[in-house]
């Protein structure tokens, strides 16, 4: 069996790896160009692309995978089963009408949560359950025939980074039972999406990640929740950002602070909110390694009545 492979995030290694494992041939990995990082604007790549280097496997590293010399590259394979997981950038119909089986694993219960940040608006949302489908790419985005989909529970506290990770390792016995069944000459049975159910999940912008204090406590978790541990829910803590990355709210929590103070600092961290308040569990001051709360309150000496902006 032979495909190639679109992914970019260390959660796209997970599914090329359980190829690799499970004796897949992959001629062609294709991943995001690497981006310039850190204080010294050192160019990095991609999580999948230093997997790739380090197998020996031929790998393209663009952000337009569907220019016409990636095209005649891919075509020169012969190969005609693609399986792209977290590849993040869109696939065109020059690109997709080459694959005969042109695989797409998404973080998601189609059409549920269609787009960039799927486990992250689900999160920021308060989704008790989320899953992934596996479906057939058309050039309209996340709008293709289903293979298959799974339904998967959200932890209590759990992280987008976490579900994440959890959610395409749930991924990698479907899809290769799903590779498996192509490689006899089993047709596949798909079925369409119900539009009526359709939502987005646009990529999230910087603006959203400060905390608004006046909102509910089970918004607040949700934002701190979707969006960590990158890039991070972020409030002012004695003039610096402090990025909160775990916290749980705590509903009915009746006092006389008003949002953004802090109105215990002892065996824990808890914050009022518009309507209730949270436990910040784990947290991370501008230029600091991440801390729980106990050791952040005994280093920093956190009192109660103490504001985050």
């Amino acid at each position: 069996m032979k495909v190639i492979f679109f992914g970019s995030s260390s959660f796209s290694t997970i599914i090329l790896e359980a190829l690799i494992s499970e004796g897949i041939e992959v001629p062609l990995v294709v991943t995001k160009a690497p981006k310039e990082k850190g204080r010294g604007r050192k160019k990095t790549p991609t999580p999948v692309g230093v997997f790739a280097r380090d197998l020996s496997l031929n790998l393209i590293e663009t952000d337009n995978p569907n220019s016409s010399w990636v095209e005649n590259m891919i075509k020169d394979t012969k190969v005609d089963t693609f399986v792209l997981a977290s590849y993040g950038a869109i696939l065109k119909e020059n690109i997709i009408k080459i694959a005969r089986y042109p695989l797409n694993i998404h973080p998601s219960l189609l059409p549920k949560y269609r787009g960039a940040a799927p486990v992250a608006r689900a999160l920021m949302n308060g989704e008790k359950k989320t899953g992934f489908t596996i479906f057939l790419m058309n050039p309209e985005v996340d709008k293709g025939e289903i293979v298959m989909a799974k339904e998967v529970p959200i932890e209590p506290l759990e992280v987008r980074s976490e579900l994440e990770t959890r959610l395409f390792k749930e991924a990698r016995e479907p899809i290769l039972y799903i590779l498996k069944e192509i490689e006899r000459g089993v047709k596949l049975k798909t079925y369409l999406q119900n539009e009526s159910e359709a939502s987005y999940a646009p990529k999230i912008k910087k603006e959203e990640c400060k905390i608004d204090w006046r909102e509910k406590a089970v918004l607040v978790e949700g934002k701190v929740r979707g969006l960590s541990y990158t890039p991070g829910a972020f409030c002012i803590f004695r003039g610096k950002s402090l990025k909160l990355l775990r916290a749980k709210s705590l509903e009915g929590y009746k006092n006389d602070f008003s949002p953004g103070e802090i109105i215990e600092a002892k065996r824990g961290i808890i914050v009022k909110c518009g309507e209730g308040a949270i436990e910040v569990l784990e947290l991370q001051l501008q230029g600091r390694n991440k801390m729980d709360a106990i050791s952040f309150i005994n280093g920093y000496h956190i009192k109660s009545g103490e504001r985050l902006g």
